[in-house]
């Protein structure tokens, strides 16, 4: 199975190495043409000599060979550990709410670390392999070889080393140094490239999934599922169904229901085509013989509501056409137009990544308006919609939505535990361990014995009193969804116009910094990989590079002695020469030993700089506050991540040791020519200097500014992948497919357009520093003519002046191509930089006021005149005052908005109180002046929404490893889960398919409250914990908790009323205060009591 991690990696890093490639490509063909024809031309000065470096080349091939297999194995492990990397950061972005009130921060992060680990050993591996083979091996040919043709002409030629042979031989030697540096880099790139190609061709081999096709069944029988066996086609496959075969009369309401696990979804998911069928078939109801079904005519609302960051509206129609008649109908039966009233733009307000402003009853209800938009619907998907919604809401959906006009003559295949609507609907199947074990309608199940009328009785007696379904769910911002609170602090009942029409910025817009990048990004980079080793990669690099120029200057006063020699006719002897080859080669070494010094420093600060900077990132994202998450797409995040740190891990370090090397050579090659000329080219060089700063200052600005450009195009390519690949099921279901594609390949196209201008930026570049290089050449030869005569400056120091020359044209323009590739590459580093210290962090976790002692021991509650607000917001709790004992029961009930999500938020910390003077006090103590880690650790919740991380069964319950093997079966049997585990093949240590898909909603709720028993609170919040648990296993489960929490203060936000009917208290908020709090006998015999009037609504909902 392909998690999320290794597609975002395919997307960002696979397909820019094919890019990288690409580039190179051209350079990596023509190099090997350049090396022949330099050796034929060293052949016509050195004659046979030139085999002996022929050979030396010959005897790297199998080195090299070795080199690169290394190298492609450690990339492959490098992109393996990365993939991991990624995707659990992916999980911990879509889970840090859970994450912030488990207060496992620490453990997510150690997790994060050792997945980072691994990799950095690969890249360890990598690093060093690279520096030493492509150092000692490919880029010192170039040096040693000349040493080698030299002691091989000395030795085999009758004539002497002249000044001409030499200087021509050196100056086609430098010619290849071009070559010899771009192979490795060609070949380092092909290899890189096609580890990507390989990766990207599997995953696009995949098997597809079955598309909708009738398979010969007469229209008039209806809908027919007919899937005796099915895959739900994970690594840790399960058959999810079995034998299942049913028909399904065309227009009508079936009910699917069943216990938890017991495939429900899955049969929704094989309708869908979603799972695969391991035999038997499936057939669909087309509008005619053969035809496949195609947008609108399928519509699904999953069990987790699936929203995107668009408007309201835009989330409803879902790119279909809008009609305002069907619109309103829609919207009006899917209960939301009191929400479009309080919502600060009504339908155009802007819903964030993951709806974060909307509650779970208005992400359900929007999903459920969205799939009975289309009037061609004609096969209806429900996955439990009404378990998000309170009773009478839910009655209005069942009576207005799925039952009425909107969707008359649509066949709809309803999932719910809502046993009371059974005798409404057409037929019933019922599930249990993945086998249809009871169909048909209401009254001849009931005739055969099936106790559907006990369930029911069971369940009114229950829900008599059941209320208002609280529109916050779980999460801290819940009020937002309903107008108590808005992200720019709009907080009314009644937007303006023009907000209204122009609908309000949600998610904030990603940061970019301006003009060059600051010196500080380089001194803070240098200082992640250690200040001293970074300097001393420029240090050996100079010293490398004098080695070069000396062993050149050598070269020349040996030259000009052979020449004074043969001209008084006495030859150099043996000795002497061989003097001049020894200095000479010790040149040449010193500077190939340098070369390899230098790719080792750099690669030692390579490591260092990634492995800090990635803490630091990840230590900040994990301590970063949840505002953040809210108005931060989760793709902008994940490019940090993904993109920035794999420039760092690789990139920067090749750019970089290109620049530096380019620079030096700059400066060696200027300086050379200065020498050699005597000064005279100093005068020209000022001018040509200027003009080059001139053109590199023009550039480098662009090229800047475009880089970041890009960097900032790229993060809508994360956002909109992350968003389609967590609502594929839903995409595929309305066949928008094309709908999202278009919009990835416009993020794509704006992305390309700016690389465009990138690589435009650097062609005006190459083709001015082309002339200005040139123009160095002819100075050169125009000074030489000139001083002739007057042997002012020695034939064999103008023949040196030449061959560098040449060597400086292309210096030029790869050395400030490779600058403004460093500085394109150090911003990831400032992007990275940016989010490590500029995100505001959360209190610390540890303080030094915790209690020594253990705490708390009661579980006592006190908040004095504590108000809150969500940053720049209207006051969502004011002046709250209450006292709650030890060990006591309370629920907390109020009208959407009225404060129940922003009380359990203060109580977590997770939005901080005002500090005018309010408090929170547990067991005495100040919550605000103690650790976050000590306070939630010690405090637990059972949210509405259960989040599964992609490791063990074990880590989801303890990722801290504190419980033993009993404590975790012990858990597991309380909440009804130990024989599920038990028979997964790996049992406790069986891995969690990312987003827990190899468990099934009910299931992962189960183990949602199995991670509390194991906590022991003294202080639990339950939010809706059991809404999508069958009634028995609720009715047990309701039963543990009372049995295993009696010491501990519950608090339980109250979506079904007959959860806290047997609570101490019931607290009652309005409007941020405390309306009503006392017990549920004495609130009840209030006549005008809000608790009162929310009992008597769920029973008139239910007795419709």
């Amino acid at each position: 199975m392909t998690s999320t991690g290794q597609v975002v990696n395919m997307m960002s890093n696979d397909t820019s190495q094919l890019q990288r490639f690409l580039q190179f490509f051209g350079f990596t063909i023509v190099a090997p043409v350049q090396i022949v024809i330099a050796l034929v031309l060293i052949y016509r000065q050195v004659g046979n000599a030139t085999w002996v470096g022929v050979g030396f080349m010959f005897l790297l091939i199998p080195v090299n060979g070795v080199v690169f297999s290394n190298i492609s194995k450690m990339r492959r492990k490098v992109l393996k550990y990365s993939d991991a990397r990624v995707k659990m950061v992916n999980e911990i972005l879509g889970g840090i709410r859970i994450i912030k009130f488990y207060g496992w921060e620490k453990a997510f992060g150690k997790e994060v670390d050792r997945l980072r680990t691994k990799e950095l050993r690969a890249l360890t591996v990598l690093a060093y392999t690279s520096a030493i083979g492509f150092s000692l091996i490919m880029l010192s040919a170039p040096i040693i070889n000349p040493i080698l043709v030299f002691l091989a002409y000395i030795n085999t030629q009758s004539s002497s080393l002249d000044a001409a042979t030499a200087f021509t031989t050196i100056a086609l030697f430098n010619i290849l140094r071009f070559p010899f540096a771009f192979l490795p880099m060609g070949f380092l790139q092909f290899i890189q490239s096609r580890i990507a190609l390989r990766r990207l061709s599997r995953y696009l081999e995949l098997s597809e999934l079955s598309s909708y096709v009738v398979n010969g069944m007469p229209p008039e029988l209806g809908d027919d599922a007919d899937a005796p066996t099915m895959d739900d086609d994970t690594k840790e496959s399960r058959i999810a169904l079995k034998n299942i075969a049913c028909s399904i009369e065309r227009g009508s309401l079936v009910a699917v229901v069943g216990t938890v696990g017991s495939g429900k979804s899955s049969l929704l998911s094989a309708i869908l085509g979603e799972m695969e069928p391991i035999d038997g078939s499936k057939v669909f109801m087309p509008t005619k013989e053969g035809e496949v079904y195609h947008d609108n005519l399928v519509s699904y609302c999953s069990q987790s509501p699936w929203v995107v960051n668009d408007t309201l509206r835009g989330n409803i129609l879902f790119g279909r056409p809008y009609d305002d008649d069907r619109y309103n109908e829609v919207v009006a039966a899917c209960a939301l137009v009191d929400d479009l009233v309080v919502l600060p733009a009504g339908d155009m307000t802007e819903i964030g990544e993951r709806g974060i402003n909307l509650s779970g009853g208005q992400k359900a209800r929007v999903a459920l308006a969205r799939s009975m938009y289309s009037q061609e619907t004609q096969l209806m998907l429900l996955d439990d919609p009404l378990s998000a919604v309170d009773a009478h809401v839910g009655e209005h959906l069942f009576r207005e939505a799925i039952t009425g006009s909107i969707s008359k003559g649509t066949t709809r295949v309803l999932v719910t535990h809502h046993v009371h609507f059974l005798p409404r609907c057409d037929s019933i199947l019922v599930l249990d361990k993945g086998m249809i074990i009871h169909s048909g309608s209401y009254h001849e199940l009931v005739a055969r014995g099936v106790d559907f009328a006990g369930a029911i009785e069971v369940e009114q007696k229950e829900v008599a009193a059941e209320g208002e379904k609280d529109a916050e769910e779980s999460k801290p911002d819940a009020e937002v969804a309903v107008g108590a609170e808005t992200e720019g602090g709009e907080a009314t009942k009644a937007a303006t116009d023009k907000l209204k029409q122009a609908g309000k910025k949600l998610m904030s817009d990603e940061e970019a910094a301006e003009g060059s990048i600051q010196g500080s990004m380089y001194k803070h980079y240098a200082a992640a990989g250690g200040t001293l080793v970074f300097i001393s990669i420029f240090v050996i690099q100079g010293l490398g590079r004098a080695s070069e120029i000396m062993a050149n200057f050598w070269l020349s006063i040996w030259a000009e002695a052979t020449t004074n020699a043969m001209m008084i006719q006495q030859p150099l002897t043996q000795e002497k020469t061989m003097w001049y080859l020894n200095i000479y080669a010790a040149f040449g070494i010193g500077g190939v030993l340098c070369l390899t010094f230098r790719s080792i420093a750099m690669a030692v600060h390579r490591l260092h700089a990634s492995k800090k900077l990635h803490d630091a990132l990840t230590d900040r994202i994990l301590r970063a506050p949840v505002a953040f998450f809210d108005v931060t797409p989760i793709g902008r995040v994940l490019n940090r991540f993904a993109a920035d740190m794999d420039k760092i891990d690789l990139e920067l370090t090749q750019s970089l040791g290109q620049a530096v090397s380019t620079v030096f050579s700059v400066l060696g090659a200027v300086g050379a020519i200065v020498a050699a000329t005597k000064g005279t080219l100093l005068v020209a060089f000022i001018p040509i200097g200027y003009i080059n700063y001139v053109i590199q200052k023009w550039f480098r600005k662009s090229s800047t500014e475009l880089q970041r450009a890009a960097s900032v195009a790229n993060s809508p390519i994360f956002t909109d992948f992350s968003q389609m690949l967590s609502g594929t099921s839903t995409i595929r279901a309305y066949g928008k497919q094309s709908k999202f594609f278009n919009n990835c390949q416009t993020s794509f196209d704006n992305f390309n357009a700016i690389y465009s201008a990138i690589q435009q930026a650097f062609f005006w570049l190459g083709l001015r520093l082309d002339v200005l290089g040139g123009s160095v050449g002819t100075i050169i030869g125009a000074i030489a003519l000139a001083t002739k005569d007057t042997g002012f400056i020695p034939a064999g120091w103008v023949g040196l002046a030449l061959s560098y020359s040449i060597e400086v044209t292309g210096y030029l323009k790869h050395g400030v191509r490779m600058i403004a590739t460093v500085e394109a590459d150090m911003n990831s580093v400032e992007r990275v930089l940016y989010y490590s210290n500029n995100i505001e962090s959360e209190a610390p976790l540890v303080t030094d006021e915790d209690p020594k002692v253990e705490w708390p021991s009661k579980g006592e509650i006190v908040i004095q005149h504590a108000s809150m607000r969500y940053r720049d917001g209207p006051l969502v709790l004011k002046d709250l005052s209450l006292s709650i004992k030890g060990g006591e029961k309370i629920g907390v009930v109020g009208r959407t908005g009225s404060g129940k999500s922003s009380l359990m938020s203060a109580l977590f910390r997770i939005t901080e109180i005002e500090s005018d003077g309010g408090k929170i006090l547990i067991d005495g103590v100040d919550m605000a002046k103690i650790g976050l880690g000590l306070l939630r650790l010690n405090l637990s919740i059972i949210p509405q929404d259960p989040v599964m991380f992609s490791n063990t069964v074990r880590y989801n319950l303890d990722p801290f490893g504190e419980c033993s093997e009993y404590d975790l079966w012990e858990a597991l049997k309380k909440v009804q889960l130990a024989e599920v585990v038990a028979v997964l093949p790996g049992g406790l240590d069986e891995q969690v398919v990312e987003g827990g898909e190899n468990f099934s909603m009910g299931q992962r709720q189960l183990l949602c409250i199995a991670r509390s028993l194991l906590r022991r609170p003294k202080i639990l919040v339950m939010d809706e914990a059991t809404a999508s648990i069958d009634n028995t296993t609720d009715a047990a489960i309701q039963q543990m908790i009372r049995e295993n929490f009696a010491d501990a203060t519950i608090l339980t936000i109250a979506h079904r009323l007959n959860t806290i009917m047997d609570s101490d208290r019931v607290l009652v908020l309005d409007d941020g205060r405390v309306a009503e709090f006392d017990s549920p006998s004495a609130l009840l015999s209030k006549t005008e009591g809000i608790f009162k009037s929310m009992v008597d609504k769920s029973k008139s909902a239910h007795n419709s």
